[in-house]
Formats: structure tokens, sequence, C-alpha cells
């Protein structure tokens, strides 16, 4: 394919690597390759697993270089539970998700917390993390979190 070639700009995200996701992508002198311009490093650091009413925190490290953040949302199994927009007021948002309970003063641009857990918030958590304007990079990682019970043996 030419670089005068029309692709749309899903088609041409596809080309990228799996390892970054909605990322701007350019063709440059052959092969298509992910211009991830102010968002680098994403990744989320929580446990796999813990224990039926324990607390957990989840963090969503990464490197916005010179941008500023937009937002940072945080989903359960696709569904929206935490935004964080620091030009809102507030800058926190909670959508309600059953048996989940946000602990707002505890959570941030970097993470959330999450009290008393218990199993249906076993799941896919997904972090996407936006840069502001002008060019709003995007990127999403996800983690698999267990809620497992305690149980006593006689």
């Amino acid at each position: 394919m030419k670089p005068n070639d029309a692709m749309q700009p899903d088609e041409r995200c596809q080309k990228c690597s799996e390892q970054i996701f909605m990322s701007e992508c350019a063709y440059i002198m052959g092969p298509y390759k992910c211009l991830v311009e102010s968002l680098r490093g994403m990744r989320i650091l929580a446990s796999e697993a813990v224990l039926r009413g324990q607390p957990v925190f989840l963090s969503c490290d990464y490197d916005l270089e010179d941008a500023s953040l937009y937002s940072i949302k945080w989903y359960l199994n696709d569904q929206e539970f935490y935004r964080y927009v620091p030009k809102e007021s507030p800058p926190t948002r909670v959508f309600a998700l059953p048996g989940l309970h946000v602990d707002v003063s505890n959570s941030d641009s970097h993470g959330v917390m999450l009290l008393n857990a218990s199993r249906p918030l076993t799941g896919q958590y997904k972090c996407e993390v936006s840069a502001d304007a002008p060019l709003f990079h995007t990127d999403i990682r996800s983690t698999h979190l267990t809620v497992v019970g305690m149980y006593n043996f006689i």
C-alpha cells in the first residue's frame, strides 16, 4: 500500500501493534507504526486476587510527558464505574454498579479504592487514560481481579 492510498483511521490503527491500543497511527516509510506522543508506559498495578470484605486499590501508572490529563476512566466488565476529569467540578464521578463501593476520598487521577470486596467484583478491570487537547491520545490497559472467600476449616 502506498502512502497516498485512502484508509480510514480504524484501519490504520488495526495495523498497529496490539501492545498500544487506540493510539494515533501513521504510515511511515513502509510498515505502519504507532505514534503515542504524550502517553507512554501505561500499566495497571493491582492484585490478581483479594479476600472478600477487604479493600482493593487499583492503580493506573502512566506518563503523559508534557501533555495534560483530560480524563481517566475505570471499567468493570466494560461498565464504567469511576471517572476523573480534572477540569470538571467536582473532578470525580462515580457510576453505581451492584456490589461496588468506591472510596472517593482515596481515589484520584492515578487510582481507585474499592471498599468491601465481594464476589460480584470479580472480573476484567480496564483503565482508560486520555491526554488533553489538541490530540486526545488515549490508551487502555486491563487486568483480571478475582475476589475469593475466606473459609473456616474444622
